[in-house]
Formats: C-alpha cells, sequence, structure tokens
C-alpha cells in the first residue's frame, strides 16, 4: 500500500511538522504500507523513515501529480485547519480524479473554520466523498453536522499531534513545586502590529517587574513570509533587553527543547498550546470567539474560562498566577486524544 500525504507542509509551521513527522512515523510502522509520498513547499525534514518520499510542489505538474495518484492507494490530506474557502475546486478535482482512479481519499484530523453560504453546498460536497473525514474538535464535528449538514457522521478523534506521546516523554516537565516564574514563552503572529507590540508588552511588563523573569519570544511559524518573528521584533522594543531573548527552531524537537524549560506560556498558536499542556507547562491561550485555541481548551476541560483571554484583552497578573497556581497537566485528556487518533486513523485501512 502506498499512501500520498497532501497539506501545510514544508512551510515552517510547529504544527504542520509535527502532523509529518506523527504521520511518518504511524504509517512507516504498518507493514502493509511500502511508500509514504508527500507534497510540501520546502523539504527540510530529516531523520524519517526510508519509505517516505518527499516532492517539493515546485517540481510538481499536473502530470507528475497524476502519475504520483496513480501509485498510491489512499490520498490522505493530514493534520491542521482546513479552510477550503479559497480552494475548493483544486481539492474536488483532485478528489474525483482519485476516485476514478478507484483510490480512497482521506481527511485526517483537521479542524473546519466557517464556511460561506455561497461555497456550503460545495465543500459539503467534498467531505461526503470522502471515505475517511476524521474530526479533531467538538466544534468542528458540530459544524459538520449542523452547517454542513453532512448525511453521514464524521469521526471524532484527537489531534495528530497527541498520536504517539513517547516523542514528548523526555521534555515533560515535572510537577511544579514552587509558585515562582523564572521563563515565560509567548508565540505571537506575524501579521501582528505595533499596536499590539505595545499592548502586549504591557502585559508582560508586570511579571518582569515582580519576578524579573525572562520573556522567551517563541514562534509557532517560521519562514520566509510568514514568520513571527516579525511580530516579535516589533514586541521586544518594549521591553527590557535584558529579560527578552527572541528564539528561532528547526525541527519539533529544538521547539520542544525551548519549551521545556518555562515556567508558563502564553500563545495565540494552536500547537504552541498543546504541546505547552503535553509538556504540563501553565498556558493561556489568546482567542477570539471561534478561535480554534479556545475550541481546543474547552475540549481539554483544564480550566477553560481561566486559560482563554480574547484578542487585546487585558491578562493581568493575578489571572496568570490563579492559572499557574492550579493548572495540571491534563494526563487523562491527553491518553484519550492519543488513543482515538490511534483508532481514527486505523480505519484508513478498513473495507480495503
Amino acid at each position: 500500500m502506498n499512501i500520498f500525504l497532501i497539506g501545510y507542509y514544508g512551510y515552517g509551521n510547529i504544527g504542520d511538522d509535527l502532523f509529518v513527522e506523527q504521520l511518518t512515523n504511524y504509517f512507516a510502522s504498518k507493514k502493509d504500507v511500502k511508500k509514504i509520498f508527500i507534497c510540501c513547499q520546502t523539504n527540510y525534514y530529516q531523520g524519517l523513515s526510508d519509505k517516505v518520499v518527499f516532492f517539493r510542489n515546485a517540481q510538481l505538474s499536473k502530470l507528475k501529480r497524476t502519475l504520483l495518484l496513480l501509485k498510491s492507494d489512499c490520498i490522505a490530506w493530514g493534520g491542521g485547519t482546513l479552510n477550503l474557502q479559497d480552494r475548493p475546486r483544486n481539492l474536488s478535482r483532485m478528489q474525483a480524479l482519485s476516485k476514478l482512479m478507484g483510490k480512497r481519499f482521506c481527511f485526517l484530523g483537521v479542524g473546519l473554520e466557517s464556511v460561506k453560504s455561497e461555497r456550503k453546498n460545495q465543500i459539503a460536497d467534498i467531505f461526503e466523498k470522502a471515505d475517511l473525514l476524521y474530526l479533531r474538535d467538538n466544534h468542528s464535528y458540530e459544524m459538520a453536522l449542523e452547517q454542513l449538514q453532512l448525511a453521514k457522521s464524521p469521526d471524532l478523534g484527537g489531534d495528530l499531534a497527541f498520536l504517539d506521546l513517547t516523542i514528548y516523554e523526555k521534555f515533560v516537565k515535572p510537577a511544579k513545586q514552587t509558585s515562582d516564574i523564572s521563563n515565560i514563552s509567548f508565540s505571537g503572529k506575524f501579521w501582528w502590529g505595533e499596536g499590539r507590540a505595545e499592548f502586549y508588552a504591557k502585559q508582560l511588563m508586570p511579571l518582569i517587574e515582580k519576578y524579573n523573569c525572562m520573556i522567551h519570544l517563541l514562534p509557532g511559524h517560521l519562514g520566509n513570509e510568514r514568520n513571527d518573528n516579525r511580530f516579535h521584533e516589533r514586541l521586544k522594543k518594549y521591553l527590557p533587553a535584558s529579560n527578552c531573548q527572541i528564539n528561532s527552531w528547526k525541527n519539533p524537537e529544538e521547539f520542544l527543547a525551548i519549551l521545556r524549560h518555562m515556567d508558563f506560556h502564553i500563545g495565540n498558536r494552536l500547537h504552541s498550546i498543546i504541546l505547552a499542556d503535553l509538556l504540563g507547562i501553565a498556558n493561556i491561550g489568546i482567542v477570539n470567539s471561534e478561535s480554534k485555541i479556545k475550541h481546543y481548551i474547552d475540549k481539554s476541560e483544564m480550566l477553560p474560562t481561566a486559560r482563554v483571554v480574547n484578542f487585546m484583552e487585558p491578562l493581568s497578573l493575578e489571572r496568570i498566577e490563579t492559572v499557574l497556581k492550579n493548572y495540571k497537566r491534563p494526563e487523562e485528556f491527553i491518553c484519550q486524544e492519543s488513543k482515538t487518533a490511534k483508532e481514527c486513523l486505523e480505519k484508513v485501512f478498513a473495507n480495503r
């Protein structure tokens, strides 16, 4: 069996790079799987199974992509937030071609965003024709049934970051014995401007003044076009130089190696929050009303109200200290996410 993985790969996003690692390790462990083809923007991935073959998007003509489909038994969109507003036609064509060739077409561990009414039928049709629609959160599940009105219920499982928990074991932080805060990580978004830089610096200053802590600016997205450190450079200007450090990473392990030393994390990147939970680091997500971070924290049931703060909402020192005091690594939730992720992925091999 050959599997063709498509998604937002090779762009320097921590979540999507985790999906590549988790999915390739999982599929490569299956004796039936001979090759795993992956399309990516840039191939910087290392240390993966020799079953994995990467193809850069720029190298793939329509003919080469069609030949890859012919060689594959299953085509799967692997992980992440699936925004089909701008490209349902391209995906629909790929799906139609795959089905004509007798291939399986699956969506694995995806989250759904709101859909414009004029796109609803087209997007619903894509999901109806999928052999497997595995969603990662309750909001996406309800949206599939209520807004898209899918006739067949999708599968609900854990985010793909939870698939293999052993990769996090050496990074898990021991239960905190003290309320002191020495290191805080902050993950903003590349497109945030000067006003937000000044605002979030004001939220961080009371922590620096009370604890003399180091603020580690930790990007969830790198690369040339969407580098979160663009915003972090703006934010740094409003913080004391001796209490602020901009970080970078080349692979998920380097990201985890930085995060493991934190006492607290504040972020607007979903997988910065997920990884903080996996490592047992108290955290707060910066959200809006329909934020995927909010959907995730609600699902975790770990301090769901205290751990979310709206965009540009003041973040008090008292709130951070309250979360730090009451937060516990959500062990049962983590195990359940991993269990259901594995159960959903097993369905890739069903009815073959």
